[in-house]
């Protein structure tokens, strides 16, 4: 496909352009309760070409771009047919013109992982097998679930000289809880893991099967005013996004954002934990073969890197670093017991959000507990409504963490004075 794509490329005359060539074999496989109802084995090639088009309009130069979707089977005629058409679209593309990456040719890299170790249909069925191995009691179950286990081989060519490519594990997936007594209800759950992370899967389904359990015995909702709200699992990395997406090139570019490198980004009285937010990468390059590394975000409530892909960086004249996706998060000083204390503590929402540009962040509380000195209310309904940079000067994080995909950090963060409406 690389080949007859470069002929394409040339016959066309189309001399700056990205290719992307994914790989992706797959075992998926699909639960009803604990029986296996369905099992496929999958492979595909998808391939995205960018053809970049450079033109002036009133003395200015800009650089368009546009992307054409490449498939097996198709002949050199329609490939062309897809390239030229991409071409023209170009040049309506009025970016300020920006020059590409320019990497090189690497030998190719095989990032290590657990999955790595064994056929995909048998990570499936391990971690399967993990899930369903919480599942142990008759009022809450599992009452379907399925489990995706991946490897995809990414190869990345630019007319700028970058010639990369890498492999990569995930198993993703997803399975809902069930309690009928005293009223049905059911929750949803996702995971996502890079490594066979059984027991990580494992704790969340008990703690998935306990959630439904007190959600269909739960009655009241909260009463109405401020709280200490404590937020958990993947609601902490949600909430970090704020700061990912304030840091990132695009939203400065575009004046979204008015962060810059040295910034106190929590304030100047933070009378909490200090963030310490690392950048961490999903891949050994980006999707421009930008190599990627871990990178300090904020230390110690300091901004210290604006990040982003080329063309951003490009614009605000700083060192490319690529996109990234996952948060690494060293902090944590105060054990989740503790913390709980005197706090109310959603654990599932019908739609948790965090709004990057205001920094709002809320939902519609499905589950929660409520600590007080009497003991412990489980409560469902009403909504939280917070502002984040009003509150991030009294941040306090778990000493437990929590790993996924996307994030590895504290398992639990505090914010105090969050509205509720119940």
């Amino acid at each position: 496909m690389r080949d007859i794509i470069l002929k394409a490329l040339r016959e066309l005359d189309i001399p700056v352009y990205q290719i992307e060539i994914i790989e992706e074999r797959s075992a998926e496989l699909f639960f009803i309760k604990k029986t296996l109802d369905m099992r496929r084995i999958k492979s595909v090639i998808r391939c995205a070409v960018t053809v970049y088009r450079d033109f002036e309009a009133d003395g200015v130069k800009f650089r368009g771009s546009s992307q054409a979707q490449i498939f097996e089977g198709l002949t050199l005629d329609e490939i062309k047919e897809r390239l030229k058409g991409a071409f023209f679209a170009a040049q309506f593309v009025k970016n300020p013109f920006y020059e590409l990456y320019e990497g090189k040719k690497e030998a190719p890299v095989d990032m290590p992982s657990t999955l790595a170790d064994r056929p995909l249909e048998d990570n499936a069925m391990l971690m399967a097998q993990a899930l369903f191995a919480a599942d142990t009691e008759e009022d809450a179950f599992i009452n379907s679930a399925e489990f995706f286990a991946v490897k995809k081989r990414v190869s990345l060519l630019t007319s700028a000289g970058t010639d990369v490519s890498y492999s990569q594990y995930r198993v993703t997936g997803e399975f809902v809880t069930q309690c009928k007594v005293p009223q049905d209800v059911e929750q949803f759950f996702q995971f996502a893991y890079a490594d066979l992370n059984t027991e990580a899967l494992t704790g969340k389904a008990k703690k998935a099967i306990a959630a439904v359990r007190d959600r269909a015995a739960a009655k009241e909702s909260p009463q109405t005013g401020a709280y200490s709200v404590v937020l958990s699992g993947d609601q902490v990395p949600t909430i970090l996004e704020y700061y990912g997406e304030r840091a990132h090139a695009a939203m400065v570019y575009a004046q979204y954002s008015d962060w810059t490198v040295g910034k106190q980004v929590q304030g100047a009285n933070v009378q909490g934990e200090k963030l310490n937010l690392n950048l961490l990468p999903m891949a050994p390059y980006s999707e421009e073969g930008i190599p990627m590394a871990p990178r300090p975000l904020i230390q110690d409530g300091e901004l210290k890197v604006i990040y982003g892909p080329n063309r951003f960086c490009r614009y605000l004249g700083i060192e490319p670093t690529g996109n990234y996706q996952r948060l690494g998060l060293k902090n944590g000083t105060v054990a989740l017991q503790d913390l709980q204390k005197g706090c109310l503590c959603p654990v599932s929402f019908s739609d948790f959000q965090m709004d990057a540009f205001t920094g709002h962040f809320g939902g519609e509380i499905r589950l929660a507990y409520l600590y007080t000195d009497e003991g412990v209310e489980i409560l469902t309904g009403g909504s939280i409504n917070g502002s984040l940079p009003e509150k991030q000067g009294k941040l306090l994080f778990s000493k437990e963490g929590y790993d996924t995909l996307t994030y590895t950090g504290p398992f639990a963060v505090k914010i105090e004075g969050v509205e509720v409406a119940g």
